[in-house]
């Protein structure tokens, strides 16, 4: 008995989200079948194919048109707070050494309004900061010279300082990292 209610409450859900669909896609379809039949209709005269309709809204009851519309709103919603929104709350910060190569697994002190966070570079020097509550950021590692920049300082681009164990470990990395002589 609750397996039938969870199919049905799923039934139910998918109906909704195609019925909301069916609303933006359907137009957009039937303007691909007009374009197809102008360019066919070019060659073979008498050439139609049928469109798709909606139901229309005496089919169903208004209950289910203000469902299958919120439906739609909240789904719209949904996807654009997973995929907008970190966009426009996060910003992309690259650490880059006065020699032009990137900054691997930097370790980084990220000063924000709600307290300090201790984070590390991806392999190429990126990482990702919150945009609009960061104060400064601190490079805090013994490759490189800790340095601290505010928040009118921060570019999408920060030239850091190596130490001498960085230098070090850099022109060690570069020789390793080479091809093998054949």
């Amino acid at each position: 008995m609750i397996l039938d209610a969870i199919i049905a409450l799923l039934a139910s859900v998918f109906d909704c989200i195609a019925g909301a669909a069916a609303i933006v896609f359907v137009p957009i379809i039937n303007l691909f079948i007009g374009v197809v039949e102008a360019i066919v209709g070019f060659f073979v005269s008498g050439f139609s194919l049928s469109r798709i309709e909606r139901k229309k809204s005496s089919d169903r009851p208004l209950a289910s048109a203000i469902w299958q519309s919120t439906v739609f709103v909240l789904l719209t919603c949904a996807i654009a707070w997973l995929f907008v929104v970190p966009k426009i709350l996060n910003r992309k910060l690259t650490m880059v050494g006065k020699d032009g190569h990137s900054l691997p697994f930097a370790a980084l002190i990220i000063h924000t309004d709600d307290g300090d966070q201790h984070e590390r570079t991806d392999n190429s020097g990126n990482i990702r900061i919150p945009r609009f509550s960061t104060t400064g950021v601190t490079v805090k590692d013994p490759r490189y010279i800790e340095n601290t920049w505010t928040k009118n300082e921060i570019e999408s681009q920060l030239i850091v300082g190596r130490t001498i164990l960085g230098s070090g470990l850099d022109a060690l990395a570069d020789r390793l990292l080479m091809p093998a002589k054949e």
